[in-house]
């Protein structure tokens, strides 16, 4: 397939077709006019960086992965010291994230409390005049 229809396909733009191929992240073939043919596993790869991006693996993380499936040299500890990183960052996250939650929480709650005096002073003003 063409770089329209692999663009029509995932989703992805021709752009980020581009620097994909670009960093070495998928590799079409070359016709003899030059135009780039990509094959299903193209597809496949691309739906494969997509989910691992939302996953929060960057290029360079999904580009080892990448390397070690195309060579058939998965090793699977370095394999499970990757995913045990990634699980690291995720859990960091997930405090980080609890952390910001609770201040915002108490700032709601602040404000809430700061509109409900307010409330209370114009109701009094009004009253009074």
């Amino acid at each position: 397939m063409r770089i329209g229809e692999l663009e029509t396909r995932s989703g992805a733009s021709r752009h980020t077709l581009r620097y994909y191929e670009q960093i070495g992240l998928i590799s079409p073939m070359r016709r003899s006019n030059n135009y780039r043919v990509y094959t299903e596993q193209t597809l496949q790869e691309l739906n494969f960086i997509q989910r691992a991006q939302s996953m929060g693996f960057s290029l360079g993380e999904i580009g080892q992965i990448l390397d070690a499936q195309r060579n058939r040299s998965i090793d699977c500890a370095e394999g499970a010291k990757i995913i045990e990183k990634k699980m690291s960052e995720i859990r960091q996250k997930i405090s980080d994230l609890k952390s910001i939650y609770r201040y915002l929480d108490v700032e709601r709650a602040n404000l809430e409390a700061s509109a409900a005096r307010q409330l209370e002073l114009q109701r009094l003003n009004s009253a009074a005049a």
